[in-house]
């Protein structure tokens, strides 16, 4: 069974350059994170643009918007990630 990629755009914290294993990305919370998994994704640039608005991220030469492939495996682990907390109860 072939995996299925879907490419989203992410924010990149570094230098514009082809992205090399460490890069850095903006996590949902605005903060950089090395882990791929917690980058924030965003289905359209426009989206990215606004959330780096609202979180008062600068975008230049070291802060960019680009392109990152996902595969459905990362994405559903993602999903999975994203809805697990609504399933805890306060103990």
């Amino acid at each position: 069974m072939a995996k299925m990629q879907q490419t989203l755009f992410v924010i990149f914290a570094g230098p514009q350059q082809q992205v090399a294993p460490g890069a850095y990305y903006i996590a949902r919370d605005g903060y950089p994170t090395v882990m791929r998994s917690k980058a924030a994704r965003f289905s359209s640039f426009a989206d990215a643009k606004e959330f780096a608005k609202e979180s008062r991220i600068a975008l230049n030469g070291h802060t960019y918007i680009g392109l990152e492939d996902f595969t459905d495996l990362e994405l559903k682990g993602y999903e999975s990630f994203k809805n697990s907390g609504s399933d805890r109860g306060d103990r």
